[in-house]
């Protein structure tokens, strides 16, 4: 199984972990020693991170049926290290009953390959995603006015645009 492939497995174990409630299942893809930077909560690191992540998660799960949608955009791989980064949107639905809540954040995960040569993240990051924009009008002058890149075109290209012009 390709490096790539071992890491896309250990999201879908997280997705699902979050869909069925399972604190101990979304663990199994942390790092004893991994290091939090989550959106909106204080930062933790080592076993203090994986202690917290344990406590929030019971909380969750209690008050919350979750369901975790995982949009990757890459994963690198770069020796026993990787970087994965995309989008996470969880919709929280209370137990209770109660309108559901949607969170969609961006995030960045550091991945190491353990003693074992299991994929655990090693560090998170996340924070809220917001809305796509296009750049200030100065940043569009600014990037019209660059040199377009040059292009090899082959000569079959230039053959055929010659034919065009006649």
């Amino acid at each position: 199984m390709s490096d790539s492939y071992a890491i896309r497995l250990a999201k879908t174990k997280l997705r699902d972990a979050y869909c069925e409630g399972n604190v101990n299942g979304v663990l199994s893809v942390f790092a004893d020693g991994y290091s939090d930077m989550s959106a909106g909560f204080a930062s933790f690191y080592g076993v203090e991170a994986r202690a917290v992540l344990k406590h929030r998660l019971r909380s969750l799960f209690a008050k919350y049926d979750a369901q975790l949608a995982v949009t990757i955009i890459s994963i690198r791989i770069q020796g026993p290290m990787a970087f994965d980064w995309g989008w996470h949107k969880l919709t929280l639905t209370p137990k209770k009953g109660g309108r559901s809540v949607t969170t969609r954040t961006r995030y960045l995960e550091i991945w190491q390959k353990d003693v074992s040569g299991k994929w655990k993240i090693a560090i998170y990051f996340d924070n809220v995603d917001v809305p796509p924009r296009m750049p200030p009008k100065e940043v569009l002058v600014e990037l019209r006015w660059r040199p377009a890149p040059r292009v090899r075109r082959s000569v079959t290209r230039k053959r055929l645009k010659a034919r065009r012009r006649c």
